[in-house]
This record gives structure tokens, C-alpha cells and sequence, in this order.
């Protein structure tokens, strides 16, 4: 029977790894709210002041 529940302590870093297209972002989506999910383009952005570069 699945799992429908995600028990976490309150502060936990939770990395989603994989490999393209494998589910990642779609998980995160059902089970966290927006606000709970940094995205690494977000991240590249905020490093890279936006130039796109790294």
C-alpha cells in the first residue's frame, strides 16, 4: 500500500536527484508547496547575478 503521508522534522533540506525527466519537479509539486521548493535555475540566478553565467 503507498505511502500518502511524509513525515519530516521541521527544518530538513530534502534534494531531489535524478537523472532528466525522471519526475523530479513533479514530485516535489505534489507533495511540497511552492513556496518549499527552490529551483537551481532560481538558485544559478541569484549566484550568477542573472548573467546566466556561473
Amino acid at each position: 500500500m503507498p505511502q500518502d503521508t511524509l513525515k519530516l522534522p521541521e527544518l530538513s533540506l530534502i534534494l531531489l536527484i535524478g537523472s532528466t525527466s525522471a519526475g523530479k519537479s513533479t514530485f516535489a509539486r505534489r507533495l511540497f508547496r511552492p513556496t518549499e521548493i527552490v529551483s537551481p535555475g532560481a538558485c544559478r540566478g541569484l549566484v550568477a547575478n542573472g548573467t546566466g553565467r556561473s
